[in-house]
């Protein structure tokens, strides 16, 4: 298990981190109490491209001028000035589907999260993208 406060407590630790069993429920305690924006995507159903920015856009609550696009993705999670918070955690959960269905695009989407944490920690704020890898195992 993940020491998420500690994680969440420094700019310097942003970053994305896969996780193969969801702590919904702890990381969003963590990145709250921590003082962050914390969000959650779902990405249930997402088979590529169109449908994975539909619902980042819905989820993240973009901008109405939002153009549907990963140019237009890139630009909004490094301008949040729509969202304004000291710092975000964003949680994709079924991730891993999407990965699963759409690799390249997954692969796009990757690239554009490394890109955003290093914009974030060049101004000095916590941004973190947590990606759910694996179903939670059942009990």
């Amino acid at each position: 298990m993940k020491d998420w406060a500690a994680l969440f407590g420094s700019y310097l630790k942003s970053g994305v981190y896969p996780v193969t069993r969801s702590a919904d429920a702890d990381i969003r305690n963590a990145a709250l109490s921590g003082g962050l924006e914390f969000v959650e995507v779902n990405l249930k159903g997402v088979t590529g491209k169109k449908s994975f920015i539909k619902k980042a856009a819905g989820g993240l609550g973009f901008p109405a001028y939002f153009g549907m696009n990963w140019d237009a993705f890139s630009d909004c999670l490094t301008d949040m000035a729509w969202r304004p918070a000291a710092g975000y955690v964003i949680l994709f959960k079924d991730y891993y589907m999407f990965k699963a269905k759409a690799p390249a695009d997954a692969e796009v989407a990757g690239r554009i999260f490394d890109s955003a944490v290093l914009y974030w920690k060049g101004r000095k704020a916590p941004f973190f993208i947590v990606l759910v890898e694996k179903a939670p195992c059942s009990t």
